[in-house]
């Protein structure tokens, strides 16, 4: 069966503006009243060209056809693209020593030719040499070129190769001062073949590069003899691989403004057409053909005519000629031929409109136009009307070159055109025009062909359409009256055409393609079309729901198929959609209720509708402490150390940023004090007596701006640097300091070293360096990451707002196939949350009474319950939807009842006086207002210690030893309560005891939907081999032991200045029992426990580099309820080695300075599957797996 190949489809548009994009290209040819073109399915913009693929061959044909197109005020060129040529191979890989004779016979031997057949051109190199075939290649490519393989050539493996024909050719033996223009006016000239030239180029003196606009071109050039300026042409395709390295250059230099995309498609040799060589009355000896010697014996005369005609003034004339039919006659005359030789100096070219003629010569010019006019008036025309399809079957390219030829040969000169039903027929004379119009009437042929009833779905689809484009000779018409088609051809082929017609029909044809949509509307037909869906059981439809695609596929016999296809477009084209928005309290936390799910559904059945809820990025805080979260949010305020001027300066203005739950960013006190703390513990201790000044209190770390994010970030709430330790020298700063920090956090360490610097010594330096270096790092990192967000400007108050914001309003997008079931839904949910919300009030007149951190209390009431509260003096309103507003009026009683029992602010001002104790003044310095009424607030909350920032740093109020220390120098100075009425208070009197359980390792379950529960399983799984369909996960909890973290960071610090390796951390895994895992969340792996599992590779903790080997019972029993316990560990492996059962540690490194041992072991250090090390801070367990063995 006859099946339209893509060529026939595509088009390829050239000189195109870089202002046109993709998408502007495909809006101009897919319009059909502009362009002509048709729906694109593709389209590719590379430089100045474009490919377009239209759906149909139809399409892409009348784009050719139209010719002329404009876009963005630029004349755009199309053509076919070019397609492999069977006349041309390219034979790649000989060895540049082959002699010529040799080759020659490998190739008649391998391709069974003869001499005259071929001709070859080889490369300058000779290392590939083309083949011109003289007539196409009538073996199958595949098989020669394997046969070709497998033969050597002179001891080189040779290959066979097709290659694409060339729009360009290659122009030698040109005289002197041939300039582009006068090329490209003969070529465009009926004697140099006619045709349309893009470009000429010239690569050197006597050579030029002539490109066409169609690829067809080139096959009319090198068919003809060329001759100019009184020398012989000798023309054969462009070819860059042909070419000597030279002229390459020479033409690169001379394009080299050109546009690079262009010139290297151009470049390269297997996008270009075969070598041959057409040169006017010279043979070739030898297949192996060389350039013909130019004929120089009128060169000088022809050259002078050149110049004298460059010279002079070009005349033109135009001869209009509206008649088609006596233009096409014009075109192919025997006048036309005469005149050009008779007339070389002059340039005739044949248009749409007529006839265009010049020259320099005005007298030779008039004769010439006179004696063409002359020539058009004796033409005749008679004109006949026949059915549309047979006009329509004459106006075809195929058959007006097969009937033009078949009266050619009759020896009557004549042409056609043909206008709607109309055609016109010209000739000499009268007689020979009614002679070649019965001609042309007796060629046609009409015969209906029968058509089966099953058979007559397929005249309608889209196949049929491009079959009968591909047919050929033909023009074909479904029967009015059903049952049959009507063809209309040429006599001698309706038996062929028939034949093709009835096996087309006969043949089943499967057709597969895709109906895209949005994903909301591929719901809403899977839940809402579903009957109709399963009534198209003649095809199959599967559903597309790829990020790239979505929609439905169809796959089945094509009529079914596109019956099917135009059901569904119908459908998906008649769904409407509508985002509602709602605005109550509460409404988001509703939406995760099942009484609203329930409520959705119904009105989904009940409106035959789809209702898409908008993801709200807010969550639950039902069992958070709304009290403590809200205290936690105040102990991030700034205060100063004094009072300026005797005013309290706003308390507010430097509050910390929190998350959008509420919960405070409060892990930067902690991380100072527990980075100097750990410092001092690894490297000594290095402290100042409480009586000695420091100049490290003056250093603002916080008032720098937000510097840029760090690259390694570390898990919440552990913001500790792994920057490596450096070295320190007296006087300058750590060589690769500039290389870790960022600019303001080395500006906070240059500070304090050139402050504290002088009365240190070595040790004492080197120690503050590591000190001040992980302080400065680590508060920069915090400002990075809290600094994010460049809106929150006070970030507990914006980022609090916008989580209650949330709570009240939502979205939801609705499809339905009618708008009124649109309106329908927005109403009906509407009354549905209305007669919901409720409305409470509460009166009490300890209202007026509400310090800052009640109101921050009101605050987190309306995030934690998704109510609305509003104040009027003594009364407070809470509305939103009834159990809410319950729950939130429970927590707003306790806020009431805690109001009442407080001391205001001001009554704390007037009876307790806070003051620290500055070694340098014997009298104590009064704490300001604000940092007064904070401190006095936590000690009445009775903590035993509290953070807070004074003057914007970070300091701790140790209520036990009653003392304020600097988080960041680690200096104290005693603290005093004292009360105005009664005098001082003990120093010394301690609060009640507090349960050490608050400082042990937190533990929490990690969220089975969160992408982090995802990946650990996904790696867990990954590597669990034949254990994957037998271990099922219980559950995972996330390890937050910070005392171990901090150790394990400085290590990696440790290992990452001396590692040579470049992976020194990995994620292994280690499994254990039951009674162990308590040990290790607290204290971490201890290789002390060595040998109770294995000690074949030394006798340290050994983790495995995949799961598979610590599921196993042998390294994690399952515990009495079966559990069986793995932790995901990170673990520093560094530098390491194979090990062996003696070894207590990691073995020396072979080096000849300073002895450094391996950081880890492990079983092959090729293929390593497990490793074992020997210090137990080189280990960290992020993660705790709880899983069970699958018994069948």
């Amino acid at each position: 069966m006859p099946v339209e190949s893509p060529e026939g489809r595509t088009v390829e548009v050239l000189a195109l503006p870089a202002s046109v994009d993709e998408e502007l290209l495909s809006l101009y040819f897919e319009n059909k009243r502009r362009s002509g073109g048709g729906p694109l399915v593709f389209v590719e913009k590379k430089g100045d060209r474009a490919t377009l693929v239209f759906e149909e061959a139809e399409a892409a044909a009348r784009v050719l056809c139209k010719g002329h197109h404009v876009l963005h005020n630029a004349e755009l060129s199309v053509k076919r693209p070019a397609s492999e040529s069977r006349c041309r191979l390219l034979l790649r890989g000989i060895n540049p020593n082959t002699c010529t004779e040799m080759i020659e016979l490998y190739v008649e031997n391998m391709m069974d030719l003869n001499v005259p057949e071929y001709t070859l051109r080889p490369s300058p190199g000779r290392d590939f040499i083309c083949i011109h075939l003289s007539q196409p290649l009538t073996k199958d490519f595949q098989d020669l070129s394997a046969k070709i393989a497998k033969r050597k050539l002179d001891g080189a493996e040779v290959t066979l190769e097709q290659i694409d024909p060339s729009d360009s050719v290659l122009v030698e033996n040109l005289q002197p001062g041939t300039s582009p223009d006068v090329l490209t006016v003969y070529f465009e000239s009926l004697r140099g073949g006619g045709q349309k030239v893009k470009e000429a180029t010239m690569l050197s003196e006597h050579t030029a590069k002539v490109s066409f606009l169609n690829y067809e071109s080139v096959g009319v050039i090198l068919d003809l003899s060329h001759r100019l300026d009184g020398a012989d042409l000798v023309v054969g395709p462009y070819f860059d691989f042909l070419l000597p390295t030279e002229e390459l250059t020479s033409r690169d230099s001379a394009a080299g403004s050109q546009d690079a995309t262009e010139r290297d498609s151009e470049e390269v040799p297997m996008q270009t057409g075969p070598p041959a060589v057409v040169a006017a009355d010279s043979e070739s000896s030898s297949p192996l053909a060389s350039k013909p010697l130019a004929a120089h014996e009128a060169a000088e005369r022809e050259a002078a005519e050149v110049v004298m005609a460059d010279e002079k003034e070009l005349l033109s004339s135009h001869i209009p000629i509206a008649d088609p039919a006596k233009l096409a006659l014009f075109q192919v005359s025997s006048f036309l031929r005469d005149t050009v030789n008779a007339h070389p100096n002059l340039t005739i070219q044949v248009k749409d409109d007529g006839v265009h003629i010049a020259g320099s010569d005005r007298e030779t010019l008039a004769q010439i136009q006179h004696a063409a006019s002359g020539c058009l008036g004796q033409m005749a025309e008679t004109r006949v009307t026949l059915e549309s399809e047979q006009a329509r079957l004459l106006a075809r390219r195929d058959v007006r070159e097969h009937l033009l030829r078949a009266l050619a040969q009759t020896g009557s000169a004549a042409a056609y055109a043909v206008s709607d039903c109309d055609v016109a027929v010209a000739a000499p004379s009268r007689d020979s025009a009614e002679q070649a119009c019965r001609f042309l009437e007796s060629q046609l042929c009409h015969l209906s062909i029968p058509v089966d009833t099953q058979h007559e779905c397929m005249l309608y689809c889209r196949e049929w359409s491009e079959f009968l484009e591909a047919l050929g000779f033909s023009a074909v018409k479904v029967s009015e009256r059903g049952g049959s088609v009507e063809l209309f051809t040429l006599k001698g082929m309706e038996g062929e055409r028939q034949t093709a017609i009835t096996s087309f029909l006969a043949t089943p044809i499967e057709r597969e393609t895709v109906i895209s949509m949005e994903p909301g509307v591929l719901k809403y037909i899977q839940m809402h079309c579903h009957q109709l869906l399963a009534e198209m059981n003649q095809v199959s439809i599967f559903p597309l729901e790829a990020e790239d695609v979505c929609g439905l596929k169809i796959h089945g016999q094509a009529t079914a198929c596109q019956m099917a296809e135009e059901v569904l477009q119908g459908v998906v084209s008649s769904v409407c959609t509508r985002t509602i928005t709602v605005n109550v309290p509460g409404v988001t936390r509703f939406l995760n209720e099942k009484l609203c799910a329930g409520i959705l559904k119904e009105m989904e059945t009940k409106f035959t509708v789809l209702i898409i809820p908008k993801h709200v990025p807010w969550e639950s805080l039902a069992h958070q402490d709304i009290f403590d979260t809200a205290w936690n949010m105040m102990s991030q305020q700034n205060f100063p150390r004094v009072p300026f001027d005797g005013s309290a300066p706003d308390a507010k203005s430097d509050s910390m940023q929190t998350d959008h739950n509420g919960a405070p960013d409060k892990g930067l006190l902690d991380e100072a004090k527990r980075i100097v703390s750990a410092v001092e513990g690894g490297l000594g201790q290095c402290v100042t007596g409480p009586d000695q000044p420091d100049a490290m209190d003056e250093l603002d770390l916080y008032t720098a701006e937000d510097p840029t994010p760090l690259a390694d970030q570390d898990p919440p709430g552990m913001a500790v640097d792994d920057t490596r330790e450096g070295n320190a020298t007296s006087g300058s700063l750590p060589p690769n300091l500039s290389s870790n920090l960022e600019e303001e956090a080395q500006m906070s360490l240059a500070i304090q070293y050139s402050m504290e610097s002088s009365h240190w010594s070595p040790e004492e330096e080197e120690q503050q360096l590591q000190r001040a270096l992980e302080l400065s790092k680590n508060m920069i990192q915090h400002k990075a990451s809290s600094g994010a967000d460049k809106q929150v400007v006070k970030g507990v108050d914006v980022s609090l707002q916008e989580a209650i914001k949330a709570a009240n309003t939502t979205q939801m997008v609705v499809y339905a196939s009618y708008n009124s079931d649109l309106i329908r839904v927005d109403i009906a949910f509407g009354k549905k949350v209305n007669q919901r919300q409720v409305e409470e009030k509460l009166e009490h007149r300890c209202v007026r009474n509400m310090s800052e951190y009640h109101r921050k209390c009101l605050e987190m009431i309306k995030r934690k319950h998704a109510v609305e509260i509003q104040i009027q003096g003594t009364i407070i309103t809470v509305s939103g939807f009834k159990d809410y507003v319950t729950g939130g009026l429970a927590d707003l009683k306790l806020l009431l009842e805690k109001i009442s029992n407080s001391v205001t602010d001001r009554e704390i001002l007037k009876t307790v006086q806070w003051a620290y104790h500055d070694p340098a003044s014997s009298d104590p310095t009064p704490y300001c207002p604000e940092a007064t009424v904070f401190i006095e607030n936590a000690l009445r909350r009775k903590l035993q210690k509290v953070d807070i920032l004074l003057d914007n740093r970070p300091h701790t109020i140790d209520f036990e030893k009653m003392q304020e220390s600097n988080a960041a120098s680690g200096r104290s100075v005693k603290i005093s309560r004292k009360l105005l009425e009664s005098g001082d208070l003990d120093a010394n009197a301690t609060e009640e005891e507090y349960s050490l359980l608050s400082m042990l390792p937190e533990t929490s379950k990690v969220d089975e939907e969160s992408d982090e529960f995802q990946n650990v399983v996904k790696n867990f799984y990954a590597t669990i081999q034949e254990y994957h369909s037998k271990i099922r996960i219980i559950k995972v909890e996330k390890l937050m032991n910070r005392l171990l973290y901090n150790q394990y960071k400085l290590k990696k610090a440790s290992v990452l200045q001396r590692a040579t390796y470049p992976e020194v951390e990995r994620t292994l895994y280690h499994g254990t029992s039951e009674s162990s895992v308590k040990e290790i969340c607290v204290h971490g792996f201890n290789r002390s426990f060595s040998g109770k599992n294995a000690t074949v590779y030394g006798q340290g903790v050994y983790f495995a580099v995949n799961s598979a080997l610590s599921v196993q019972d042998q390294y994690s029993p399952p515990s009495a309820d079966g559990y069986k316990y793995v932790f995901v560990s990170k673990v520093l492996t560094g530098d390491y080695t194979k090990g062996c059962h003696s070894m207590i540690t990691a073995p020396l490194k072979e080096t000849d300075g300073i002895p450094l041992r391996y950081d880890s072991v492990t079983n092959d250090i090729t293929r390593p599957a497990m490793f074992v090390i020997f210090n137990d801070t080189q280990a960290f367990p992020e993660y705790l797996i709880t899983c069970q063995r699958i018994t069948r």
